[in-house]
């Protein structure tokens, strides 16, 4: 009898991010990346979403291996607190087990990683079954998809890449001949990121900086500052060639850019000789125009970096911009910082520095666009095909793609899911089952301080609210054997009305706070309800706020109980 195969996502279908793929063979779970989300508008004061735990949680004891395919958040952001939960051999490459560590330190959480370091091109044994790995191209070192052997045939999951003959960096390198070892067999599933899939053409050689940035390197008077993303190590590797070629001396900017590189260099991933590099000590020593100063960060971390150099409030006061500096902005923000972006770029233009920023439209993400899945498609010729990672429109261009290639595939195999939706390949029968009753509950996990999945969606929306609209917190004693309230209720208003306009609201939740403490008080023989007191004094109050200022604060009624 024929292998039971079940395929489902936990995250990264119609959204972007929480990138999570399981893969259940007979009794065995494969857990193929294991990332985050970050927060948005909508959520605001939380540090991340992860995938819903639970099912895999459930299933613990069979979950044999987690694959992750690239060192960037969304693919490993939320792997504590699965592995906590269902420890298993972790198969990441020697870079992702310094990113992984990293991120414990930064985010204080212990964890006994079962790793076992893979090179990009490998193959395993994951209980006995073998499972191939492919090294691809994409702006994290030592990228690589899976292919998951099963007697009807591979389960590949690209994870994300792109087409690159031509990159001089190893750690970057498409390995088109070991994607074609794997299409000598029948390939039964394959999962393609989406991303990409609304743009024509190949995404190389529109993903590179060096065309963007060289000419800068070659300036003869003032320092040179340049920006990156950490985790964008393409693009990083682009930047330390550049100032190797042209004889420039590199200064880390701070002790996590220093962390970083020498991690990079303890991998052997990267190599800089120590005669292009300036220790602190040493940095006015040089010529400024022999200088580059490398800053490195993630997401608002680095743009926070960069405000602080701009009014000269880091920690080195030796390090300042000038008229005669240049400062290249290397990182183009993603939708949720782009505000955040601007303003820092703002900031750089008041220090009359020579400010050049990197925009979207300059550069592509390095992820999959229409001829580079073709690509993939065209090789493998899969029986069944499901586009994963991005949002429903980039999904369904990839199907559509899929579609128009003329390799077999049409609307009975090629399958746009939901998180949760499952592909069940049962023993005795040829052809996948999607059947709504078998879904996977999929929703997401808040990640806030310390709290796991304890933030509702009520508290979010007050949260909202005090950005918008203020807040009233009204407050008194009261004396329950007395039945009365014994103090006046004081009653503050914040960030929605002006002092002058606050009188005539202010007495008018007073008085609402006060008949409706009172009422509750005097009702009958019934115990003082503090909650349902609470509740009609917030609508109320509301009400009546909306009425007069149109305004919607979060109203905090307190009621402080005596004898």
């Amino acid at each position: 009898m024929a292998d039971a195969i079940k395929v489902f996502a936990l995250g990264g279908l119609d959204e972007l991010g929480k990138n999570m793929l399981v893969v259940e063979i007979n009794k065995d779970i494969i857990i193929l990346d294991c990332g985050l989300k970050f927060p948005n508008k909508t959520t605001p004061g939380v540090d991340f979403v992860i995938p819903n735990i639970e099912y895999i949680k459930e299933n613990a004891h069979r979950v044999k291996a987690y694959f992750i395919t690239h060192a960037h958040d969304e693919q490993l952001g939320a792997l504590p607190f699965f592995y906590e939960k269902a420890p298993a051999p972790v198969y990441v490459t020697a870079y992702g087990k310094t990113v992984i560590t990293r991120r414990m330190i930064f985010e204080k959480k212990r964890m006994n990683y079962d790793f076992i370091i893979v090179n990009p091109t490998s193959t395993h044994l994951v209980n006995g079954r073998e499972v191939r790995l492919f090294q691809t191209c994409h702006n994290a070192f030592d990228s690589f998809g899976v292919a998951i052997s099963t007697d009807r045939g591979y389960i590949v999951y690209s994870s994300e890449f792109i087409v690159d003959y031509e990159t001089r960096y190893p750690a970057f390198k498409f390995d088109l001949q070991a994607l074609s070892k794997i299409a000598e067999k029948e390939t039964l599933l394959l999962m393609c990121e989406s991303l990409g899939a609304t743009k024509d053409g190949y995404c190389s050689p529109n993903h590179r900086f060096t065309n963007h940035i060289k000419s800068y390197f070659n300036n003869e008077e003032g320092r040179l500052f340049v920006a990156a993303f950490w985790q964008n190590s393409y693009g990083l590797n682009e930047i330390i060639q550049l100032a190797l070629d042209n004889n420039k001396k590199i200064i880390f900017f701070d002790k996590e850019t220093k962390y970083i590189i020498d991690s990079l260099q303890n991998d052997g991933i990267i190599s800089i000789n120590k005669n292009n590099l300036i220790p602190y000590e040493d940095i006015l020593r040089y010529r400024s125009q022999d200088e580059v100063f490398l800053i490195l960060g993630h997401g608002e971390n680095l743009y926070e970096k960069i405000k602080k150099l701009a009014h000269q409030e880091n920690d080195d006061k030796r390090i300042f911009l000038t008229e005669k500096d240049t400062f290249l902005f290397c990182a183009p923000p993603s939708d949720n910082i782009e505000d955040l972006f601007t303003k820092t770029v703002d900031e750089l233009f008041k220090t009359h520095t020579n400010v050049v920023y990197l925009k979207r439209r300059d550069v592509e993400s390095m992820h999959a666009q229409s001829n580079d899945l073709k690509m993939m498609l065209s090789l493998l010729k899969p029986k069944y095909y499901l586009p994963v990672r991005g949002s429903y429109v980039q999904l369904l261009a990839n199907a559509k793609l899929a579609l128009s290639m003329g390799i077999g595939l049409n609307h009975t195999n090629v399958f746009v899911l939901e998180n949760g939706s499952v592909i069940n390949f049962k023993a005795d029968q040829n052809r996948p089952i999607i059947d709504n009753k078998e879904n996977i509950e999929s929703k997401e996990v808040i990640i806030d301080g310390l709290g796991v999945g304890d933030v509702s969606e009520k508290v979010l929306q007050e949260r909202a609210k005090l950005g918008y609209g203020g807040v009233v917190v009204i407050a008194s004693s009261v004396s329950l054997s007395k039945k009365k309230i014994i103090t006046k209720p004081d009653c503050q208003m914040r960030g929605f009305v002006f002092v002058k306009d606050a009188e005539p609201i202010l007495k008018q939740v007073t008085n609402i706070y006060i008949e409706e403490v009172t009422n509750a008080l005097n009702s009958a023989d019934e115990l003082f309800d503090r909650k349902q007191v609470y509740e009609t004094i917030k609508e109320k109050v509301s009400k009546a706020i909306r009425h007069h200022l149109k305004r919607d604060p979060v109203v905090v009624p307190i009621i402080i109980e005596t004898e």
